[in-house]
């Protein structure tokens, strides 16, 4: 996998969520999980094996500028995606 792109959160998972194992009907809720699982400044890893276009719209409707999207490595075969919870801004 890619090289690491920088964040403005402070906190990430060790190790990539790898939903590929998933079905497919479960891939996008369970994302969605655990962001809502967050705290702010917190981040975590995901390895998809689908576009995360329609991931990323569905987090930008729900939680507009409140979170982070860096896309680590381009598919296809699979992405490469760290998203986080911004933290409030002071």
């Amino acid at each position: 996998m890619g090289g690491k792109a920088p964040t403005n959160c402070k906190e990430q998972q060790t190790e990539p969520f790898d939903v590929r194992r998933l079905h497919a009907a479960r891939k996008q809720s369970a994302i969605m999980s655990m962001f809502d699982g967050l705290k702010p400044g917190q981040t975590f890893s995901v390895i998809l094996d689908f576009d995360p276009g329609r991931l990323k719209r569905q987090l930008e409707g729900s939680f507009a500028g409140d979170f982070v999207w860096v896309c680590l490595e381009i598919g296809p075969p699979e992405w490469l995606i760290e998203i986080g919870k911004r933290e409030p801004a002071r």
